[in-house]
C-alpha cells in the first residue's frame, strides 16, 4: 500500500457528510411526509404546504441540524471506511444511501418508545377530542418513513458531492494499475 493519507479524507468526508446532509434532509422532510400520508382531506394538505412554505425555510434548518448532525457524521464515518476497503468498482454511493437510512431507522427504532410513552402521557392528561387532533392515525409511522427517506437521499447526495470533488479514500492508482486495471486480461 502506497503513502496516501486515511484520516485527512475520512474528516473531510465526515465534515461534507455533516454540513450537507441534514440540509438535504431538512428541504426533503415536509415533502416526503406529506407523499407518504395518504391524503384525506385537500384543505389540510394546502395548510400543511402553507405552514411549510412560510416557515419550514427559515426555522426548519434549525430542527434539521439539531436531529441530522450525529446521523450524518456517523453516516459520512462509515461511508468512509466503505471507500476505503470496496473494491474498485464497487458502488459507493447506493451504500451511503444504504448506510444513512440504516442508521436513522435504527435510531427511530431506539426512539420508539420514547415517543410511546410521550403519547400515552398527552393523551391521559387531554381531553380525548384534543388528543385526536394532537396524535392523528399513524403520523409516527409516517414521520418515520419520511426520516428514514431524508436520511437515504441525504446520504446519496453527500456521496455524489464527496465523489464530485475528489473526496476519497481509496488508496492511489500505481502507473500499472491505471495501464491494466484488473478484471482485465494479462
Amino acid at each position: 500500500m502506497n503513502g496516501r493519507p486515511f484520516f485527512v479524507p475520512m474528516i473531510g468526508i465526515v465534515l461534507l457528510f455533516a454540513a450537507l446532509g441534514p440540509a438535504i434532509g431538512g428541504a426533503l422532510f415536509i415533502p416526503l411526509s406529506i407523499v407518504f400520508k395518504t391524503p384525506t382531506d385537500l384543505e389540510a394538505i394546502g395548510l400543511v404546504v402553507l405552514l411549510s412554505t412560510m416557515f419550514g425555510h427559515a426555522f426548519g434548518l434549525i430542527p434539521a441540524y439539531i436531529v441530522g448532525v450525529g446521523p450524518a457524521a456517523a453516516t459520512g464515518f462509515l461511508y468512509a471506511l466503505w471507500d476505503a476497503v470496496a473494491p474498485g468498482r464497487a458502488p459507493r454511493a447506493l451504500v451511503a444511501a444504504l448506510i444513512g437510512g440504516l442508521i436513522v431507522y435504527g435510531l427511530i427504532l431506539r426512539l420508539n418508545p420514547v415517543w410511546a410513552s410521550l403519547e400515552m402521557t398527552i393523551k391521559t392528561n387531554m381531553d380525548p377530542q384534543a388528543t385526536e387532533w394532537a396524535f392523528p392515525g399513524r403520523i409516527g409511522v409516517t414521520l418515520g418513513h419520511a426520516f428514514v427517506a431524508c436520511a437515504a437521499i441525504a446520504g446519496l447526495v453527500c456521496a455524489f458531492a464527496a465523489n464530485l470533488i475528489g473526496l476519497t479514500t481509496r488508496p492511489e492508482l500505481t502507473l500499472a494499475d491505471r495501464l491494466h486495471p484488473p478484471g482485465e486480461g494479462a
